[in-house]
């Protein structure tokens, strides 16, 4: 396996995946978005409904750059995909290059590539967000960014190591792996004091739950939609440009 090799694959693997679900993220994920922003409030007025929400108010309306609406906050959304795809992809090839020269289980194949992405979606998503940290649309009311951000971190290594020990470790040590994977939810995810949203308007209460349960969806099977096929790719590419992993 050389360094080239590597990373063309996974450049390869990270634009098509960040593209396909940039697609799917602009006409499914974003308008859910873009909805839900029309019932943010400031936070003076936060502060006269409520005064614990701005605290706990999951987006920042800080003076640091932001896109603008409209093509540049489009194109700035699709670079961070196809880059957050890449570096997946990376990690993920590697993985699977290392399994196949290591390991005594079977050499990898498009389906078991695909059954990589599903366990990648749950160890990057399915763990820490649907059953930890919930996908959250602009305006709802949540614990401090940082230690949300550090559980989020601490959920996916430990369920990455942990279904890594559950599958390749000896009978004896399988319940290592589930213990960590485990361990984050029986420590917990960081929540608010108060949960619902900033605007307490009850009509936008009402909007805000129902654009709640659609983003939750849509963002569910926008990951599907990234994770499977960044497994798919990334096993025919592991089989079409390294072949010293076979």
């Amino acid at each position: 396996m050389t360094l080239r090799n590597l990373i063309l694959s996974a450049l390869i693997v990270g634009v098509i995946s960040g593209l396909c679900y940039g697609l799917f993220q602009q006409l499914q994920i974003n308008p859910i978005i873009y909805a839900a922003e029309v019932y943010e409030v400031t936070e003076t007025v936060a502060e006269h409904h409520n005064d614990s929400a701005p605290a706990a108010h999951s987006h920042d309306h800080s003076d640091a750059w932001s896109p603008q609406d409209g093509i540049q906050r489009i194109a700035s959304t699709l670079v961070a995909n196809i880059s957050i795809a890449f570096a997946m992809a990376l990690m993920m090839i590697s993985l699977m290059a290392l399994h196949n020269e290591k390991s005594q289980k079977p050499k990898l194949n498009t389906v078991s590539g695909a059954l990589w992405g599903i366990v990648a979606m749950f160890c990057f998503f399915g763990a820490p967000a649907l059953l930890g940290l919930h996908p959250e649309v602009p305006g709802t009311i949540a614990a401090d960014l940082e230690n949300r951000q550090v559980w989020w971190i601490f959920c996916a290594l430990a369920s990455v190591i942990g279904i890594a020990v559950i599958y390749y470790a000896s009978r004896f040590l399988k319940l290592v792996g589930v213990v960590l994977v485990a361990l984050p939810h029986l420590i917990g995810a960081p929540m608010p004091e108060l949960h619902g949203f900033a605007n307490t308007d009850p009509a936008a209460v009402l909007a805000l739950n129902e654009l709640s349960e659609q983003f939750y969806l849509m963002t569910a099977i926008g990951m599907g939609i990234l994770f499977i096929l960044m497994g798919l790719l990334s096993s025919l590419c592991l089989n079409k440009f390294i072949p010293q992993a076979k």
